[in-house]
C-alpha cells in the first residue's frame, strides 16, 4: 500500500470513530434547543398580563413620552460624532 490510500483509510477510521458519539448526543441537544433564549426572554417580562390591564399608565405624561420617543428615533437617523483616536469615552454627551 502506498502512503495516500493508507492515510485516507486512517482518516476514514478516525472520522467514523468520531461520528458515533455525535449521533447519540445530538437528539439531547435538539430537544432543548432554544431553552436558554426562551428563559432569558421570560425573565425580562415584569408583568405578563400587562396588555389586559385597562388602567392607564402612571409616571410619564404624554408630552414627555412623545419627546423621548422622538429623541430615540432621531438617535438612529443622526450620525454619531467622530471621536479622536485618543478619546476614551468621556465628555461625549449631547
Amino acid at each position: 500500500m502506498t502512503i495516500r490510500p493508507l492515510s485516507a483509510l486512517l482518516l476514514l477510521g478516525l472520522l467514523a470513530g468520531c461520528g458515533n458519539p455525535i449521533q447519540r448526543t445530538t437528539p439531547h441537544w435538539d430537544a432543548r434547543f432554544g431553552d436558554a433564549t426562551r428563559a432569558a426572554f421570560a425573565q425580562q417580562v415584569i408583568n405578563p398580563a400587562a396588555a389586559a390591564d385597562p388602567r392607564p399608565v402612571t409616571g410619564t405624561d404624554g408630552q414627555s413620552a412623545a419627546a423621548a420617543q422622538q429623541r430615540y428615533q432621531k438617535s438612529y437617523t443622526d450620525p454619531a460624532p467622530v471621536q479622536g483616536s485618543f478619546t476614551i469615552g468621556i465628555g461625549g454627551g449631547k
